[in-house]
């Protein structure tokens, strides 16, 4: 096994010293022809290839049919624009070093991140698509690889939209009724603790009480500056004092416990359970959870509308306090963080319940059906 991994790695190094420009690589392949008509109509784009180091995820001619059957306008310039961004990733993620059971976060161009998996020898590129896209090839270029791809990456949508489409209609209702809902949308950099309709209800008798701040404060304790992504939480195994937007004490505890992940709250009896990680949204991750976190009211800062300024300012060090936690993520390429091994695979998604995996689905699939006026 450590001798056909030495060949392949001596073969990827060969290919590597012998590869081509990558505009000659995208043209030389015939299932990349739309991809290349694409790129072509972007002359920013065309011009910035040309000496770019890095990653593309490549497309194949029937993965764009597929969405342009499905409603996709191929003549939205500016939309076709951020889609040819998201496939294209500032750094070099060489398939040769990933391996089963590897996770990577990947920051793209167009500024949102894509997730790798590899199951067996099947490596996996998640957007905000109904399903991932998987690498069919790995094409070398002289400053780095074409990973062709059979389905197009779709660029996710807003938190706003995300939970329409997941029909968190609870959440939705909460953060109209606190005023929350646009500066909730137009946050950057944190992660989104979403409960589902079933845990608004299980505390009905609690929110009819709450004032419009107490509700607010409810909805901030849900609000994680910085990014956390599963594999952060997986590695970590356990993160104290994780401070959250509802201010004061008010942090939260995050435990792996088997295969599940479990966040408390100042003042639950039970902790959540995230039933879906990894949902991204527009400049954030969401996981979505099956518990309302209920803060304490004494200890919390009062909501103010500056909670969008307060998220930019915390999260760099609340980001940095998570990664620090985890210390089993790493930097790959400079760009992705990985976790390998059998943790990554014991991630919340592969302990959901039909329920949950029906969330992934309706989310993802009518971001899809909502992208048709983003996308291509």
């Amino acid at each position: 096994m450590q001798l056909k991994a030495f060949f392949a790695g001596a073969l990827l190094l060969l290919s590597q010293v012998h590869a081509a420009p990558l505009t000659a690589v995208v043209s030389g392949d015939a299932d990349l022809k739309t991809l290349l008509a694409l790129v072509a109509s972007q002359p920013a784009i065309m011009g910035a290839l040309g000496g770019f180091k890095g990653t593309l995820f490549a497309p194949t001619d029937k993965a764009f049919e597929a969405v342009i059957a499905a409603g996709f306008d191929p003549k939205k310039a500016d939309d076709v624009a951020r889609v040819l961004q998201y496939h294209v990733v500032p750094s070099l993620f060489p398939t040769a070093s990933f391996k089963a059971g590897d996770t990577a976060f990947l920051t793209t161009l167009e500024g949102s991140e894509v997730k790798a998996t590899q199951e067996g020898t099947v490596i996996s590129i998640g957007s905000a698509a109904a399903s991932p896209a998987t690498v069919v090839r790995s094409l070398p270029f002289d400053d780095g690889v074409v990973h062709v791809i059979d389905a197009v990456l779709i660029p996710p949508a807003n938190i706003v939209d995300v939970a329409t489409a997941g029909k968190l209609t609870a959440l939705l209702a909460a953060l109209t009724k606190s005023g929350l809902a646009s500066t909730v949308a137009g946050l950057k950099n944190v992660t989104i603790l979403a409960p589902v309709d079933d845990a608004f209800a299980a505390i009905k008798s609690v929110a009819d009480t709450l004032t419009v701040d107490q509700l607010k404060q409810v909805l901030l304790l849900h609000v994680v500056p910085g990014i956390v992504h599963s594999t952060d939480i997986l590695a970590a195994k356990s993160i104290d004092a994780v401070p959250t937007l509802a201010g004061g004490k008010n942090t939260l505890k995050i435990v792996v416990d088997g295969e599940n992940v479990l966040i408390s709250g100042a003042k639950n009896d039970k902790p959540a359970k995230v039933v879906a990680p990894d949902i991204f949204a527009a400049n954030m991750i969401v996981h979505v959870i099956d518990t309302v976190l209920l803060p304490d009211f004494a200890d919390a800062v009062a909501a103010s509308p500056a909670a969008s300024s307060a998220a930019s300012s915390a999260a760099p060090a609340a980001s940095g306090a998570a990664s620090a936690a985890a210390s089993g993520s790493a930097n790959a390429s400079g760009a992705a963080k990985t976790t390998g091994g059998a943790a990554a695979t014991s991630s919340p998604t592969a302990a959901a319940s039909p329920k949950s995996a029906g969330i992934v689905a309706e989310v993802s699939a009518l971001i899809v059906f909502a992208a048709s006026a983003l996308v291509l």
